[in-house]
């Protein structure tokens, strides 16, 4: 089983004291360069990025699910100005952009508006300065780095990095407030240890597989939350959207939204590019491809297992949507299958050499595709889904 590629977040501007601090925590397995500093690095096609991003983080308040765009309401820095003029900061991620939700990974249609959310940017890959339209209102509100490489909120930030949080004291009233404290190893971490958050009938406690009043919420109880907008926004003041109070109750979440993604994957395919491509006479050649990350461990356990089986291999664009055309997708057979030790940010570690009766044109070297394993479903996606 692959161990989790998803690169730490630096913090930049220091958004958020304490979650910019637990950001610059490492995985285990992250390549030592992707703990250095922020930097105006381009991502280049065809190359996974050997360098961190700028840590942002804020509000999710659109998207556009087909084409993996959206736009978040950074978070608050004090400053009334900036909260009354500032736009909503609009971004795309990137072909190999990975996104978890509740612990497990997903889409953006997973993601409920108003949701809480870390991510990871860089600039604009060279060719893609256009594609994410310019953040509207005064430029030093704004933020050039607009291509996502990680999103997730609050569930999968903090218990991925082994934290949870200790609930000191509930103040009920007309503006009742959940005190927390940070629990989990703190070496090398340095934050406020203890904040307070706007609670209300809106809030969603969660035991078990039961969803409960927030009045099910009591001190000494170690959860994990999710946040969203609050009128003191611009103070760095959070709702609870939802608190799990048991351990159950965060299993039960996240196996839930595996679930949807491994059903999502299924029916979409695995995507990767073509790093190399080898001609064989006439039509035929083997393609040499990397598929990337953000996927459930059992998808990529399959391809593995099933690679003896007959494969299918799309077309795709930097989107990840697909013609699903006749002529667009072929089908081949895995004559290879590698697996890195230390896959770079966005990278599943698996690099397989496919071969197929015949080459088109979106196989090209750089290109986007996705993989079907044999007895995944092969549908016609709605019309919304394709490329003409």
């Amino acid at each position: 089983m692959l161990t989790d590629d998803r690169s730490p977040l630096p913090d930049r501007r220091k958004v958020l004291q304490w979650m910019a601090a637990v950001s610059a925590g490492s995985l285990c397995c992250a390549p030592p360069s992707l703990l250095a500093a922020d930097s105006d690095f381009v991502p280049q096609p065809g190359e996974f990025p050997d360098r961190p991003g700028n840590y942002l983080a804020g509000e999710l308040v659109t998207i556009d699910a087909i084409n993996r765009r959206g736009s978040l309401r950074l978070d608050g820095d004090f400053n009334d100005d900036r909260y009354d003029k500032a736009q909503p900061h609009n971004f795309a991620l990137l072909p190999y952009g990975m996104i978890y939700y509740h612990g497990a990974p997903a889409e953006l249609r997973d993601i409920p508006l108003g949701t809480h959310l870390h991510g990871s940017f860089y600039l604009p890959p060279e060719g893609e300065e256009r594609t994410v339209p310019p953040t509207k209102g005064p430029p030093q509100y704004g933020s050039k780095y607009n291509h996502a490489i990680l999103l997730e909120d609050d569930f999968s930030f903090f218990q991925r990095r082994g934290w949870a949080w200790r609930v000191v004291e509930i103040n009920r009233g007309n503006s009742s407030r959940m005190k927390v404290a940070a629990t989990g190893n703190s070496a090398g971490v340095d934050f406020e240890k203890e904040h307070s958050f706007w609670i209300d009938d809106a809030t969603r406690a969660w035991k078990g597989r039961e969803l409960l009043d927030w009045e099910a919420i009591t001190a000494d109880q170690v959860v994990q939350l999710n946040l969203t907008w609050s009128p003191e926004w611009r103070n760095r003041q959070f709702r609870a959207s939802d608190v799990w109070i048991d351990e159950e109750s965060r299993a039960v979440a996240t196996e839930r939204q595996r679930r949807i993604h491994v059903h999502y994957q299924k029916h979409h395919w695995l995507a990767g590019w073509v790093d190399h491509v080898e001609h064989l006479g006439g039509s035929r050649g083997i393609v040499t491809i990397t598929l990337f990350g953000g996927v459930d461990s059992s998808l990529l356990e399959e391809v593995k297992s099933k690679k003896a089986h007959g494969n299918a291999v799309a077309a795709a664009e930097v989107t990840l949507r697909t013609y699903w055309q006749d002529h667009d997708h072929k089908g081949g057979s895995i004559v290879e299958l590698r697996t890195l030790d230390k896959p770079p940010a966005g990278s599943s570690g698996i690099q397989i050499r496919w071969q197929t009766g015949e080459l088109l044109d979106g196989f090209r070297p750089g290109r986007i595709v996705r993989l079907r394993c044999h007895d995944w479903p092969n549908v016609k996606l709605p019309p919304e889904e394709r490329l003409r």
